[in-house]
């Protein structure tokens, strides 16, 4: 009877420890003989760069959770084209073929400003240029920085009702005759007051096609479908005239784009 106890008790221990090798072995980054998947991240806008802290590890497979191609690489660096959570997942693999995985998420909050034809749209370059105010090329347009973001910014204290482009801010760009158009941008004042904004010629005419916008003291995105009917050069121009009306005029996040 004896040795039929023992038996059992050894039969039990063995399963024991069996079962407790096997639950390490499916956990995400639990050690196998002394290997551990692990990562940590440092995000830029879309762009992450992933730190491999992992232990005992020889070769690593990366998914970047957004069915775009993964990496071999030890530290990869990856551009998300999305906004939203993605789930990346590490396998860590030593030298005998055992591999154990990890998991973390990754959230893109924010994406690199496009402005499409329109350089510095965002006026984040660190001046002005390309922009110009008035019609002096060598003249930039102001800017302001406020809580990190910047923009143009100009009081309109002498207003010249009739002749709104008497103070005006514009880029040099290509304009194709009989070309649709979409101008995309924010604006806001300190009071209710309208601007003009379109595209048109930086010169000879001045043939252009642009609307007037009611901005108000609310950051505001624009959107104008634009058409160059009759007119085009390789240096006409995106502008906004503002000198019909007192107030301040804030402008930001201009883009062009072809329809």
């Amino acid at each position: 009877m004896k040795k039929i106890n023992l038996y059992i008790g050894l039969l039990s221990l063995t399963m024991f420890s069996l079962f407790q090798f096997s639950c390490e072995d499916q956990d995400s980054g639990v050690d196998i003989i002394g290997l551990e998947s692990r990562f940590i991240t440092e995000i830029s806008q879309n762009r992450v760069t992933f730190t491999n802290v992992s232990n005992a590890a020889t070769s690593y497979v990366w998914d970047f959770g957004d069915n775009t191609e993964g990496s071999t690489a030890e530290n990869p660096n990856h551009t998300y084209d999305n906004l939203g959570t993605f789930t990346v997942t590490l396998t860590a693999i030593d030298d005998s073929g055992n591999s154990v995985t990890f998991s973390d998420d990754v959230t893109i909050l924010t994406l690199p400003f496009d402005g499409g034809l329109v350089v510095n749209g965002d006026f984040e370059a660190g001046s002005a240029a390309p922009w110009i105010q008035g019609v002096d090329d060598t003249n930039p347009a102001p800017i302001t920085t406020m809580n990190g973001n910047t923009y143009y910014s100009i009081n309109i204290t002498s207003p010249t009702p009739g002749s709104p482009f008497n103070i005006n801010v514009s880029q040099k760009l290509e304009i194709i005759d009989g070309t649709s158009y979409t101008l995309s941008f924010d604006a806001w004042s300190d009071v209710n007051r309208s601007i003009i904004a379109g595209i048109g010629l930086s010169g000879g005419t001045f043939a252009n096609n642009s609307v007037p916008v009611n901005i108000t003291t609310t950051q505001t995105n624009y959107q104008l479908t634009l058409t160059a009917t009759g007119f085009g050069a390789p240096d006409a121009r995106v502008l906004f005239d503002l000198a019909d009306e007192v107030g301040m005029v804030n402008i930001d996040n201009v883009s062009l784009v072809i329809n």
